[in-house]
């Protein structure tokens, strides 16, 4: 008896499935309605704004994945570190590595342009090098900009 219950509860399921498939009564799947998100690859990445007051000294993008983006000489003061980034796919990280000085890790999502500005205020200049760490799923395009 336990086991024709089951096969009735089984049978019952799959009639939900089957409606639920949604069909018309020429047998064409009915249109989807409502707006898809645009894929990521759809997303235009700007690069980061130089702020005014600032000169750019290093910048890299758009591309995808890791990237060493070469020396760079930090001043004394406020310099800006900025990333904006998307993921292809599902949700990504990427990592802005300054040598000598820190990293930020920031989450790229697959939906939008992420859009993230670091600020460093140092009390003595450095030297260091600029490199991203991300997976080639994330695309970016990044900066760093110090006073002039």
């Amino acid at each position: 008896m336990n086991l024709s219950r089951a096969a009735a509860s089984a049978a019952i399921v799959a009639a939900a499935v089957v409606t639920a498939t949604a069909c018309t009564s020429s047998g064409q799947p009915t249109p989807r309605t409502g707006t898809p998100s645009a894929p990521a690859s759809a997303v235009v990445l700007s690069p980061p704004e130089i702020r005014p007051g600032y000169r750019q000294i290093a910048s890299g993008g758009p591309r995808h994945g890791a990237w060493d983006l070469g020396p760079v000489q930090l001043t004394k003061g406020i310099s800006w570190v900025n990333v904006n980034c998307v993921a292809d796919t599902d949700a990504g990280r990427i990592t802005l590595v300054v040598d000598t000085v820190g990293e930020f890790t920031v989450d790229c999502p697959s939906t939008e342009a992420r859009i993230n500005v670091n600020q460093l205020d140092l009390a003595e200049g450095r030297k260091g090098r600029f490199h991203i760490e991300t997976t080639d799923n994330v695309r970016w395009i990044a900066s760093i900009q110090v006073p002039k």
